[in-house]
């Protein structure tokens, strides 16, 4: 068959700029070892080196280094990883983890039960899991954990940051300061080095307890927030993966035809100060205003580019939480003028917005500014760094915070996480029975579609939060990036550093 020339011509410019390598049809190439794989990802907003002051994203500084003592996909599957078996026991108090045997830390000493249980009681000290009660050990292998009440996100935690594990060893003899910054996992790399709004990097752990892995040299992890820096890091090949929220760059590189992994991801909304009891938007008539003065459909189209879609409600369709037949607040600016009158607004007023930074798109929080502007509300945007962020959601603000929650495998998780736990969200108010229908839907034995569903409905119902958009998490690769494996697990900052490969 002749081969067009024009085609061997595109062939040949994608081979120079790096974004084309030959593949035989039909026969996959095998694995190879060596390379660096270079990623960009979200710089950490806390500590990332010590689990239980892990704060959200900040655990894709670390993912090379620690690893949880389960394994989740999106679905809800659980898979061995420090763990190798697990068992809840008859009464449906207590799981017990069989570890693995011969794992070592990065410093050379034992992965073992004394292991887990200092660091998971570090976790219950500090408060942040909330679905176990203690945590003994059994032997130097086995490990119980003890729950007050069974409760079904419980494999969530077992699969997620708060069960990273640490050298307790390498902290007790550095402290907590040199250790917040220096990871000590079991995992396929070790920690080299971090500069701050640079980037972290890693070696290959020759002990790994997975023989034969991992198969790179390294991982560097890179900091860029600017969209155009990125796409000229990636043609330029200093780059090989890089993540974004959906948006205008994942658009393009994938009109290229470069690598995506893709899968919805972040839910996209407001965070009202409505604890401020002198605050407009403690009224929830003026919420719901916010609500109607915004035209979703209109800015998912204009700031998405195909990757997202406007959201109305709280849940993802694949959570059982989600409401098929839910319309929720459509675009109506007349209508969000009235409720601001009957509110006692009717005048306007001024208010702050201050997004997450290097997660939401401005572009798309300067539309959101116009909009509210056109129903007498006078925005005014914030774009913080990632700590001043931090300690508006801990400490408290004054207006409204845009950030989005992301997806869980189980929605009860997902309003563990961003109600109850370390991102606390100091000055958003929950809605009153909350607790008690939250109980209800987290202690039943499986996660029961109509609790779970009831538990929505009342936050959309209080206007608790303003959905505005649903987005992808999309990771760009070059074509000679293999298993990352990005997009698969129970939450978007995982993937497997151990099956990265980079062929030749």
């Amino acid at each position: 068959m002749r081969v067009p020339k024009s085609i061997l011509l595109c062939f040949t410019v994608l081979a120079t700029l790096g974004l084309f390598s030959a593949v035989t049809f039909g026969q996959q190439t095998p694995k190879q070892y060596g390379g660096v794989l270079r990623l960009v990802e979200t710089p950490p907003g806390s500590p990332f080196g010590v689990p239980w002051e892990i704060i959200g994203v900040s655990i894709c500084s670390a993912i090379p280094a620690l690893e949880p003592l389960l394994w989740m996909d999106r679905s809800g599957n659980v898979y061995p990883k420090l763990a190798e078996k697990w068992k809840v026991s008859p009464d449906k108090k207590s799981i017990f983890l069989s570890l693995r045997k011969e794992v070592k830390f990065h410093d050379g000493t034992d992965f073992n039960a004394e292991a887990v249980r200092f660091c998971l009681q570090k976790q219950l000290d500090s408060g942040l899991i909330t679905t176990f009660s203690s945590v003994e050990v059994v032997d130097d292998h086995t490990v119980k954990i003890g729950m007050k009440e069974y409760d079904n996100r419980v494999f969530v935690s077992l699969a997620g940051t708060s069960c990273t594990i640490i050298s307790p060893t390498a902290l007790n003899k550095n402290g907590i300061e040199w250790a917040r910054w220096h990871p000590v996992g079991t995992g396929p790399f070790e920690f080299v080095s971090y500069e701050r709004g640079v980037g972290v990097k890693y070696k290959k752990f020759k002990d790994y307890w997975d023989k034969g892995k991992p198969y790179l040299d390294g991982v560097e992890i890179k900091f860029i927030a600017d969209p155009q820096t990125i796409k000229a890091a990636f043609l330029a090949g200093e780059i090989d993966v890089f993540g974004e929220n959906g948006g205008e760059l994942v658009a393009e590189m994938k009109k290229m035809g470069m690598k995506t992994f893709s899968a919805d991801n972040g839910i996209v909304m407001l965070w009202p100060d409505s604890m401020n009891a002198d605050s407009p938007l403690s009224k929830k008539l003026v919420r719901q205003a916010i609500s109607y003065a915004i035209d979703r459909e209109g800015l998912a189209k204009a700031r998405g580019f195909g990757t997202w879609k406007p959201s109305y409600q709280v849940a993802f369709p694949e959570q059982a939480a989600y409401l098929k037949d839910y319309r929720g607040t459509p675009y109506d600016p007349k209508k969000a003028k009235e409720l601001l009158a009957q509110a006692g607004y009717g005048a306007g007023f001024k208010i702050k917005l201050i997004p997450m930074p290097a997660v939401v798109d401005r572009d798309a929080m300067v539309a959101v500014q116009r909009m509210l502007s056109e129903v007498g509300i006078e925005v005014e945007l914030e774009f913080p760094e990632m700590s001043r962020y931090r300690e508006y959601q801990v400490k408290g603000w004054r207006g409204m915070l845009a950030q989005p929650w992301g997806f869980f495998a189980n929605f009860n998780s997902t309003i563990g996480f961003y109600f109850l736990g370390a991102e606390r969200f100091a000055s958003t108010k929950r809605p009153e029975g909350w607790e008690k229908l939250f109980d209800e839907s987290r202690t039943s034995l499986s996660v029961d579609p109509k609790l779970a569903q009831r538990l929505q409905k009342l936050i959309l119902d209080d206007m608790t939060v303003i959905p505005l958009y649903m987005h992808t998490r999309d990771y760009v690769a070059r074509p000679n990036v293999h298993d990352t494996n990005h997009m698969k697990w129970v939450t978007w900052p995982w993937w497997t550093p151990a099956e990265a490969w980079l062929s030749k």
